[in-house]
């Protein structure tokens, strides 16, 4: 086993893990959150009184405003499929300025006529309970329009019916909805989509730890150094000879009498060898 592998592969792997299972809770969490975003308009509801609401256009990005809607409490029904709600067009809606100067044709233009326009999408799953918008005021975000709006001005609408009856109605504040929309959205996505990297990054990762382990499992470890020729032989401190009694080799002693005047050393008798087989030969009766 290849330690240093092992070890790296388990702790990529087990990182990784951690990390995969954290942004699948984090991406849980934010899907959840992502749909149950509170889409309840009613908060930017201005309900009238006695037929007439005001507002103050405010803009505060400077990028333009969507419109405030005029919404009417009718049955939202097409039934002559010409287009539009039934009865819808038989209100007039009126805008006067913080002076009472009528300016209804300044403030209400709208693209694409949306004024009580049956939406099919809208009929079968309403934003504002089946109320069918019949104007919409001080809409500057789309540029294609013209409206006489200008920031912190203040107005005022009013609905009659077909007998110049007063109506009351709903004032939608559409731009600061969808604002809201906006925010709420940003901050779940945002978070849905760091989890889902963080999950898609740990699960890319997993592998390799998992081969780097199976590596490490499967390569021999590094070899150990061998120590040049053999081992060395145990030596014991006690002398080899201990307890024996040394034997000393007998000496032999040459012993030559000294020669007299004249006399040489062929006629000395070897006194030696006499003395030696002396005792070498068995003694006689």
């Amino acid at each position: 086993m290849h330690k240093g592998l092992t070890i790296a592969g388990g702790a990529i792997t087990g990182i990784f893990l951690a990390l995969t299972i954290i942004g699948t809770v984090i991406t849980g969490s934010a899907g959840e959150e992502l749909e149950n975003i509170d889409d309840d308009p009613s908060p930017y509801y201005i309900v009238s009184e006695n037929g007439s609401a005001s507002f103050t256009y405010i803009d505060a990005d400077f990028q333009g405003s969507s419109a405030f809607e005029v919404l009417l409490t009718l049955d939202y029904v097409d039934t002559d499929e010409d287009g539009f709600v039934d009865n819808c067009r038989n209100y007039t809606i009126s805008v006067t300025d913080e002076d009472g100067v009528d300016v209804t044709e300044n403030v209400t233009e709208s693209p694409y006529s949306k004024e009580c326009r049956y939406d099919q999408f809208y009929a079968q799953d309403p934003t504002h309970n089946g109320m069918a918008g019949a104007a919409f005021v001080c809409e500057t975000y789309d540029k294609s329009v013209r409206n006489d709006c200008t920031i912190n001005d203040k107005f005022t609408v009013s609905v009659l019916d077909e007998n110049n009856v007063s109506v009351d109605f709903t004032l939608f504040d559409y731009d600061a909805y969808m604002i809201m929309l906006i925010e709420e959205g940003i901050g779940a996505g945002g978070a849905l989509v760091g989890g889902i990297g963080l999950a898609s990054v740990g699960c890319c990762m997993i592998p390799i730890g998992l081969i780097l382990l199976i590596i490490g499992f499967v390569l021999p470890g590094p070899q150990q150094p061998q120590m040049m020729g053999g081992p060395m032989p145990m030596v014991s401190s006690m002398p080899v000879n201990q307890g024996v009694v040394p034997m000393q080799a007998p000496v032999q002693l040459t012993t030559q009498a000294p020669l007299s005047g004249g006399a040489t050393a062929s006629e000395v008798p070897d006194m030696v060898s006499a003395y030696t087989n002396q005792f070498s030969e068995p003694p006689t009766e």
